[in-house]
Protein backbone atom coordinates (compact mmCIF):
# COMPACT_ATOMS: atom_id res chain seq x y z
CA UNK A 1 0.00 0.00 0.00
CA UNK A 2 1.29 3.47 -0.92
CA UNK A 3 2.35 5.40 2.16
CA UNK A 4 2.62 8.89 0.72
CA UNK A 5 -0.27 11.37 0.92
CA UNK A 6 -1.14 13.51 -2.11
CA UNK A 7 -1.36 16.47 0.28
CA UNK A 8 1.07 16.09 3.22
CA UNK A 9 -0.24 16.52 6.77
CA UNK A 10 2.62 18.32 8.48
CA UNK A 11 1.16 18.14 12.01
CA UNK A 12 -1.12 15.10 11.98
CA UNK A 13 0.76 12.85 9.58
CA UNK A 14 -0.83 10.01 7.63
CA UNK A 15 -1.96 8.02 10.67
CA UNK A 16 -3.32 11.12 12.37
CA UNK A 17 -5.39 11.99 9.30
CA UNK A 18 -6.80 8.46 9.08
CA UNK A 19 -7.66 8.59 12.79
CA UNK A 20 -9.46 11.93 12.37
CA UNK A 21 -11.42 10.74 9.32
CA UNK A 22 -12.34 7.64 11.32
CA UNK A 23 -13.63 9.80 14.18
CA UNK A 24 -15.64 11.95 11.80
CA UNK A 25 -17.13 8.90 10.08
CA UNK A 26 -18.27 7.58 13.45
CA UNK A 27 -20.54 10.62 13.78
CA UNK A 28 -23.52 9.12 11.96
CA UNK A 29 -23.73 5.73 13.70
CA UNK A 30 -22.86 7.18 17.11
CA UNK A 31 -25.55 9.84 16.74
CA UNK A 32 -28.22 7.20 16.20
CA UNK A 33 -27.08 4.00 17.89
CA UNK A 34 -26.01 5.51 21.20
CA UNK A 35 -29.53 6.42 22.27
CA UNK A 36 -31.52 3.62 20.60
CA UNK A 37 -31.71 1.69 23.88
CA UNK A 38 -33.39 4.72 25.45
CA UNK A 39 -36.41 4.63 23.11
CA UNK A 40 -38.71 2.79 25.55
CA UNK A 41 -37.66 5.24 28.30
CA UNK A 42 -38.23 8.27 26.06
CA UNK A 43 -41.68 6.99 25.09
CA UNK A 44 -42.71 7.04 28.74
CA UNK A 45 -40.91 10.23 29.79
CA UNK A 46 -42.28 12.33 26.92
CA UNK A 47 -45.65 10.52 26.93
CA UNK A 48 -45.52 10.15 23.16
CA UNK A 49 -45.95 7.49 20.48
CA UNK A 50 -43.32 5.46 18.65
CA UNK A 51 -44.25 7.14 15.36
CA UNK A 52 -43.58 10.62 16.78
CA UNK A 53 -40.43 9.55 18.61
CA UNK A 54 -39.05 8.08 15.39
CA UNK A 55 -38.96 11.61 13.97
CA UNK A 56 -35.85 12.05 16.14
CA UNK A 57 -34.30 9.50 13.76
CA UNK A 58 -36.07 10.37 10.51
CA UNK A 59 -35.69 14.12 11.08
CA UNK A 60 -32.00 13.61 11.80
CA UNK A 61 -31.40 11.70 8.60
CA UNK A 62 -33.39 14.04 6.36
CA UNK A 63 -31.51 17.06 7.73
CA UNK A 64 -28.27 15.05 7.60
CA UNK A 65 -28.83 14.33 3.91
CA UNK A 66 -29.75 17.91 2.99
CA UNK A 67 -26.81 19.28 4.98
CA UNK A 68 -24.35 17.00 3.19
CA UNK A 69 -25.76 17.91 -0.21
CA UNK A 70 -24.92 21.60 0.17
CA UNK A 71 -21.93 21.49 2.50
CA UNK A 72 -19.73 19.44 0.15
CA UNK A 73 -19.82 22.03 -2.67
CA UNK A 74 -19.28 24.75 -0.06
CA UNK A 75 -16.02 23.06 0.92
CA UNK A 76 -15.06 22.94 -2.78
CA UNK A 77 -15.35 26.73 -2.74
CA UNK A 78 -13.82 27.85 0.59
CA UNK A 79 -11.76 24.82 1.60
CA UNK A 80 -12.21 21.75 3.79
CA UNK A 81 -10.90 22.99 7.13
CA UNK A 82 -13.21 25.98 7.83
CA UNK A 83 -16.29 23.99 6.81
CA UNK A 84 -15.17 21.04 8.94
CA UNK A 85 -14.62 23.16 12.06
CA UNK A 86 -17.99 24.88 11.61
CA UNK A 87 -19.76 21.54 11.23
CA UNK A 88 -18.17 20.10 14.36
CA UNK A 89 -19.11 23.22 16.36
CA UNK A 90 -22.77 23.06 15.27
CA UNK A 91 -22.90 19.33 15.99
CA UNK A 92 -21.38 19.64 19.46
CA UNK A 93 -23.59 22.55 20.53
CA UNK A 94 -26.74 20.84 19.26
CA UNK A 95 -25.80 17.62 21.07
CA UNK A 96 -25.60 19.61 24.29
CA UNK A 97 -29.01 21.16 23.67
CA UNK A 98 -30.47 17.69 22.98
CA UNK A 99 -29.54 16.71 26.52
CA UNK A 100 -31.52 19.70 27.83
CA UNK A 101 -34.69 18.77 25.92
CA UNK A 102 -37.86 18.77 28.01
CA UNK A 103 -40.25 17.60 25.27
CA UNK A 104 -40.15 15.34 22.23
CA UNK A 105 -40.66 18.38 19.98
CA UNK A 106 -37.59 20.06 21.46
CA UNK A 107 -35.55 16.89 21.02
CA UNK A 108 -36.64 16.57 17.38
CA UNK A 109 -35.65 20.20 16.68
CA UNK A 110 -32.16 19.90 18.11
CA UNK A 111 -31.67 16.52 16.45
CA UNK A 112 -32.32 18.31 13.14
CA UNK A 113 -29.72 21.01 13.87
CA UNK A 114 -27.33 18.35 15.16
CA UNK A 115 -27.68 16.59 11.81
CA UNK A 116 -26.65 19.70 9.87
CA UNK A 117 -23.32 19.73 11.70
CA UNK A 118 -22.94 15.97 11.29
CA UNK A 119 -23.57 16.35 7.56
CA UNK A 120 -20.68 18.78 7.32
CA UNK A 121 -18.37 16.43 9.20
CA UNK A 122 -19.18 13.43 6.98
CA UNK A 123 -19.18 15.33 3.66
CA UNK A 124 -15.82 16.96 4.33
CA UNK A 125 -14.18 13.79 5.67
CA UNK A 126 -15.23 11.86 2.54
CA UNK A 127 -13.88 14.62 0.29
CA UNK A 128 -10.60 14.54 2.25
CA UNK A 129 -10.23 10.85 1.37
CA UNK A 130 -10.28 11.71 -2.34
CA UNK A 131 -8.03 14.75 -1.79
CA UNK A 132 -5.40 12.88 0.18
CA UNK A 133 -5.07 9.30 -1.06
CA UNK A 134 -3.96 7.91 -4.42
CA UNK A 135 -6.02 5.56 -6.62
CA UNK A 136 -3.86 2.66 -5.44
CA UNK A 137 -4.19 3.63 -1.79
CA UNK A 138 -7.88 4.57 -1.71
CA UNK A 139 -9.57 1.11 -1.79
CA UNK A 140 -7.62 -0.02 1.26
CA UNK A 141 -8.30 3.25 3.09
CA UNK A 142 -12.04 3.07 2.37
CA UNK A 143 -12.18 -0.55 3.53
CA UNK A 144 -10.13 0.26 6.64
CA UNK A 145 -12.39 3.18 7.55
CA UNK A 146 -15.47 1.03 7.10
CA UNK A 147 -14.00 -1.71 9.27
CA UNK A 148 -13.04 0.79 11.96
CA UNK A 149 -16.40 2.49 11.55
CA UNK A 150 -18.13 -0.79 12.30
CA UNK A 151 -16.94 -0.42 15.88
CA UNK A 152 -19.23 2.59 16.32
CA UNK A 153 -22.52 0.73 15.81
CA UNK A 154 -21.01 -2.22 17.67
CA UNK A 155 -20.07 -0.40 20.86
CA UNK A 156 -22.60 2.46 20.78
CA UNK A 157 -25.64 0.42 21.92
CA UNK A 158 -23.50 -1.24 24.61
CA UNK A 159 -22.31 2.13 25.86
CA UNK A 160 -25.84 3.49 25.63
CA UNK A 161 -27.21 0.58 27.64
CA UNK A 162 -24.58 1.08 30.34
CA UNK A 163 -25.28 4.81 30.47
CA UNK A 164 -28.99 4.09 30.95
CA UNK A 165 -28.16 1.57 33.64
CA UNK A 166 -26.34 4.11 35.81
CA UNK A 167 -27.37 7.51 34.46
CA UNK A 168 -30.16 9.21 32.52
CA UNK A 169 -30.71 9.27 28.75
CA UNK A 170 -29.43 12.87 28.68
CA UNK A 171 -25.89 11.64 29.31
CA UNK A 172 -25.87 9.89 25.90
CA UNK A 173 -26.00 13.31 24.25
CA UNK A 174 -23.40 14.70 26.65
CA UNK A 175 -21.07 11.96 25.41
CA UNK A 176 -21.70 13.05 21.80
CA UNK A 177 -20.93 16.67 22.74
CA UNK A 178 -17.67 15.57 24.37
CA UNK A 179 -16.67 13.57 21.28
CA UNK A 180 -17.33 16.66 19.15
CA UNK A 181 -15.00 18.70 21.36
CA UNK A 182 -12.28 16.07 20.92
CA UNK A 183 -12.73 16.07 17.12
CA UNK A 184 -12.66 19.87 17.04
CA UNK A 185 -9.33 20.01 18.87
CA UNK A 186 -7.72 17.47 16.51
CA UNK A 187 -9.15 19.27 13.45
CA UNK A 188 -7.34 22.45 14.45
CA UNK A 189 -4.10 20.71 13.42
CA UNK A 190 -5.31 19.63 9.96
CA UNK A 191 -3.38 20.93 6.96
CA UNK A 192 -5.88 22.10 4.34
CA UNK A 193 -6.26 19.35 1.72
CA UNK A 194 -7.70 21.54 -1.07
CA UNK A 195 -5.30 24.14 -2.46
CA UNK A 196 -6.72 27.54 -3.41
CA UNK A 197 -5.85 26.97 -7.06
CA UNK A 198 -8.03 23.84 -7.10
CA UNK A 199 -11.11 25.46 -5.54
CA UNK A 200 -14.27 26.33 -7.45
CA UNK A 201 -14.39 29.81 -8.92
CA UNK A 202 -17.29 32.22 -8.51
CA UNK A 203 -19.56 32.75 -5.51
CA UNK A 204 -20.97 30.24 -3.04
CA UNK A 205 -24.20 29.98 -5.03
CA UNK A 206 -22.17 28.92 -8.06
CA UNK A 207 -20.47 26.21 -6.01
CA UNK A 208 -23.85 24.72 -5.10
CA UNK A 209 -24.94 24.85 -8.74
CA UNK A 210 -21.86 22.79 -9.60
CA UNK A 211 -23.79 19.80 -8.28
CA UNK A 212 -25.82 19.89 -11.49
CA UNK A 213 -22.96 18.41 -13.51
CA UNK A 214 -22.88 15.42 -11.17
CA UNK A 215 -26.64 15.01 -10.89
CA UNK A 216 -27.15 14.93 -14.68
CA UNK A 217 -24.37 12.38 -15.17
CA UNK A 218 -26.58 9.36 -15.89
CA UNK A 219 -23.92 6.63 -15.52
CA UNK A 220 -22.78 8.05 -12.16
CA UNK A 221 -26.28 8.54 -10.71
CA UNK A 222 -27.66 5.22 -11.98
CA UNK A 223 -24.72 3.31 -10.51
CA UNK A 224 -24.87 5.25 -7.23
CA UNK A 225 -28.60 4.69 -6.64
CA UNK A 226 -28.33 1.03 -7.58
CA UNK A 227 -25.56 0.44 -5.04
CA UNK A 228 -27.16 2.53 -2.30
CA UNK A 229 -30.48 0.67 -2.32
CA UNK A 230 -28.94 -1.38 0.50
CA UNK A 231 -29.14 1.74 2.69
CA UNK A 232 -32.92 1.65 2.45
CA UNK A 233 -32.97 -1.85 3.94
CA UNK A 234 -30.30 -1.38 6.59
CA UNK A 235 -31.62 1.93 7.90
CA UNK A 236 -35.11 0.48 8.11
CA UNK A 237 -33.66 -2.19 10.39
CA UNK A 238 -31.90 0.49 12.41
CA UNK A 239 -35.15 2.37 13.02
CA UNK A 240 -37.12 -0.65 14.23
CA UNK A 241 -34.44 -2.91 15.72
CA UNK A 242 -35.28 -1.92 19.30
CA UNK A 243 -38.96 -2.73 18.72
CA UNK A 244 -38.09 -6.10 17.16
CA UNK A 245 -35.73 -7.22 19.91
CA UNK A 246 -37.29 -5.55 22.96
CA UNK A 247 -41.01 -5.67 22.16
CA UNK A 248 -41.40 -8.61 19.75
CA UNK A 249 -38.78 -10.93 21.28
CA UNK A 250 -39.16 -9.53 24.85
CA UNK A 251 -35.44 -8.97 25.40
CA UNK A 252 -34.00 -6.53 27.93
CA UNK A 253 -32.23 -3.35 26.83
CA UNK A 254 -28.86 -4.95 27.60
CA UNK A 255 -29.71 -8.13 25.66
CA UNK A 256 -30.87 -6.00 22.74
CA UNK A 257 -27.61 -4.07 22.73
CA UNK A 258 -25.67 -7.36 22.59
CA UNK A 259 -27.64 -8.67 19.60
CA UNK A 260 -27.26 -5.29 17.90
CA UNK A 261 -23.51 -5.32 18.57
CA UNK A 262 -23.09 -8.82 17.07
CA UNK A 263 -24.95 -7.73 13.94
CA UNK A 264 -22.81 -4.60 13.68
CA UNK A 265 -19.60 -6.63 13.98
CA UNK A 266 -20.57 -8.38 10.75
CA UNK A 267 -19.93 -5.02 9.08
CA UNK A 268 -16.25 -5.76 9.71
CA UNK A 269 -16.41 -8.80 7.46
CA UNK A 270 -17.75 -7.13 4.30
CA UNK A 271 -14.86 -4.68 3.67
CA UNK A 272 -12.30 -7.41 4.47
CA UNK A 273 -13.83 -9.78 1.94
CA UNK A 274 -13.97 -7.00 -0.65
CA UNK A 275 -10.22 -6.38 -0.31
CA UNK A 276 -9.61 -10.10 -0.82
CA UNK A 277 -11.78 -10.56 -3.92
CA UNK A 278 -11.72 -7.16 -5.68
CA UNK A 279 -8.85 -8.18 -7.99
CA UNK A 280 -10.34 -11.60 -8.74
CA UNK A 281 -13.96 -10.73 -9.57
CA UNK A 282 -15.38 -8.48 -12.26
CA UNK A 283 -17.60 -5.58 -11.06
CA UNK A 284 -20.69 -7.25 -12.54
CA UNK A 285 -19.92 -10.46 -10.65
CA UNK A 286 -19.51 -8.54 -7.39
CA UNK A 287 -22.88 -6.86 -7.85
CA UNK A 288 -24.75 -10.01 -8.90
CA UNK A 289 -23.44 -12.07 -5.98
CA UNK A 290 -24.35 -9.31 -3.52
CA UNK A 291 -27.89 -8.85 -4.82
CA UNK A 292 -28.49 -12.63 -4.79
CA UNK A 293 -27.30 -12.76 -1.17
CA UNK A 294 -29.77 -10.04 -0.15
CA UNK A 295 -32.65 -11.79 -1.93
CA UNK A 296 -31.93 -14.96 0.04
CA UNK A 297 -31.81 -12.94 3.27
CA UNK A 298 -35.21 -11.40 2.53
CA UNK A 299 -36.69 -14.87 2.11
CA UNK A 300 -35.13 -16.03 5.41
CA UNK A 301 -36.50 -13.01 7.30
CA UNK A 302 -40.03 -13.71 6.06
CA UNK A 303 -39.90 -17.44 6.79
CA UNK A 304 -37.83 -18.01 9.94
CA UNK A 305 -36.89 -14.54 11.16
CA UNK A 306 -39.85 -14.13 13.51
CA UNK A 307 -39.29 -17.43 15.35
CA UNK A 308 -36.47 -16.33 17.67
CA UNK A 309 -33.95 -13.49 18.05
CA UNK A 310 -31.16 -15.87 17.05
CA UNK A 311 -32.85 -16.83 13.79
CA UNK A 312 -33.64 -13.19 13.09
CA UNK A 313 -29.98 -12.29 13.61
CA UNK A 314 -28.96 -15.13 11.29
CA UNK A 315 -31.49 -14.05 8.67
CA UNK A 316 -30.44 -10.40 8.64
CA UNK A 317 -26.68 -11.05 8.82
CA UNK A 318 -26.27 -11.44 5.00
CA UNK A 319 -27.74 -7.95 4.55
CA UNK A 320 -25.33 -6.47 7.06
CA UNK A 321 -22.43 -8.21 5.30
CA UNK A 322 -23.63 -7.07 1.87
CA UNK A 323 -24.02 -3.49 3.08
CA UNK A 324 -20.35 -3.29 4.14
CA UNK A 325 -19.12 -5.23 1.11
CA UNK A 326 -21.02 -3.24 -1.52
CA UNK A 327 -20.33 0.13 0.13
CA UNK A 328 -16.56 -0.52 -0.05
CA UNK A 329 -16.84 -1.47 -3.72
CA UNK A 330 -19.10 1.40 -4.77
CA UNK A 331 -17.37 4.12 -2.72
CA UNK A 332 -14.05 3.34 -4.39
CA UNK A 333 -15.64 3.54 -7.86
CA UNK A 334 -17.56 6.76 -7.14
CA UNK A 335 -14.64 8.58 -5.52
CA UNK A 336 -12.41 7.52 -8.42
CA UNK A 337 -14.20 9.72 -10.98
CA UNK A 338 -11.38 12.14 -11.73
CA UNK A 339 -13.37 14.74 -13.66
CA UNK A 340 -15.66 15.51 -10.71
CA UNK A 341 -15.08 17.79 -7.69
CA UNK A 342 -14.42 15.85 -4.49
CA UNK A 343 -16.83 17.85 -2.35
CA UNK A 344 -19.66 17.53 -4.85
CA UNK A 345 -19.13 13.79 -5.28
CA UNK A 346 -18.97 13.33 -1.52
CA UNK A 347 -22.18 15.31 -1.04
CA UNK A 348 -24.17 13.45 -3.68
CA UNK A 349 -22.92 10.08 -2.41
CA UNK A 350 -23.75 10.74 1.21
CA UNK A 351 -27.00 12.54 0.42
CA UNK A 352 -28.25 9.63 -1.68
CA UNK A 353 -27.38 7.01 0.90
CA UNK A 354 -28.91 9.01 3.72
CA UNK A 355 -32.04 9.98 1.78
CA UNK A 356 -32.68 6.36 0.84
CA UNK A 357 -31.99 5.44 4.45
CA UNK A 358 -34.58 7.97 5.65
CA UNK A 359 -37.12 6.47 3.24
CA UNK A 360 -36.28 3.06 4.68
CA UNK A 361 -36.84 4.36 8.20
CA UNK A 362 -40.24 5.74 7.24
CA UNK A 363 -41.19 2.44 5.59
CA UNK A 364 -40.01 0.55 8.66
CA UNK A 365 -42.15 2.59 11.04
CA UNK A 366 -45.39 2.44 9.04
CA UNK A 367 -47.04 0.56 11.88
CA UNK A 368 -46.61 -3.05 10.80
CA UNK A 369 -48.42 -5.55 13.01
CA UNK A 370 -45.22 -7.59 12.81
CA UNK A 371 -42.03 -5.57 12.35
CA UNK A 372 -40.03 -8.65 11.36
CA UNK A 373 -42.37 -9.39 8.46
CA UNK A 374 -42.37 -5.72 7.53
CA UNK A 375 -38.57 -5.72 7.33
CA UNK A 376 -38.71 -8.78 5.09
CA UNK A 377 -40.95 -7.01 2.59
CA UNK A 378 -38.83 -3.85 2.77
CA UNK A 379 -35.81 -6.01 1.91
CA UNK A 380 -37.51 -7.11 -1.31
CA UNK A 381 -38.48 -3.50 -2.11
CA UNK A 382 -34.90 -2.29 -1.62
CA UNK A 383 -33.18 -5.05 -3.58
CA UNK A 384 -35.74 -4.82 -6.41
CA UNK A 385 -34.98 -1.10 -6.66
CA UNK A 386 -31.24 -1.83 -6.85
CA UNK A 387 -31.55 -4.66 -9.38
CA UNK A 388 -33.78 -2.59 -11.68
CA UNK A 389 -31.26 0.26 -11.79
CA UNK A 390 -28.35 -2.13 -12.28
CA UNK A 391 -30.10 -3.69 -15.29
CA UNK A 392 -30.61 -0.19 -16.71
CA UNK A 393 -26.90 0.57 -16.14
CA UNK A 394 -25.91 -2.55 -18.09
CA UNK A 395 -28.52 -2.21 -20.87
CA UNK A 396 -27.53 1.41 -21.54
CA UNK A 397 -23.87 0.44 -21.75
CA UNK A 398 -22.87 3.04 -19.15
CA UNK A 399 -19.19 3.25 -18.20
CA UNK A 400 -17.38 4.64 -15.17
CA UNK A 401 -13.67 4.93 -14.43
CA UNK A 402 -12.51 1.84 -12.53
CA UNK A 403 -15.13 -0.51 -14.01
Amino acid sequence: MTKQLIKPQYKLGRKGLIFLIFLLNMTGPMSTDLYLSAFPTLLKEFNTTSNILNYTLVGFFISFAIGMLFIGPLSDKIGRKPVLLSGIFIYGLSSLFCSFSTSVEMLIFFRVTQAIGAGGMIAVSTAMVKDSFTDEDRPGIIALLQMLGAFAPTVAPLIGAQILKYYSWQVTFDVLAASALFSFIISLFVTETLDKKDRLKGNIFTSVLSLKDILINKPFITFLLSMYGMSLIYMSFLAISSYIYIEWFNLSETEYSLFFAVNSMILLVGPNVYLLVRKHLLPNQIVQITFATVLIAGFLILTIGKISPYLFLLSFAPITFSNGFLRSFSSNILLGQKEMNSGGVSSVMNFSGTALGAIGMMLGTLGWTNYVQGLGWITFIGVSFSITLWIIFLKKGYKLHGM
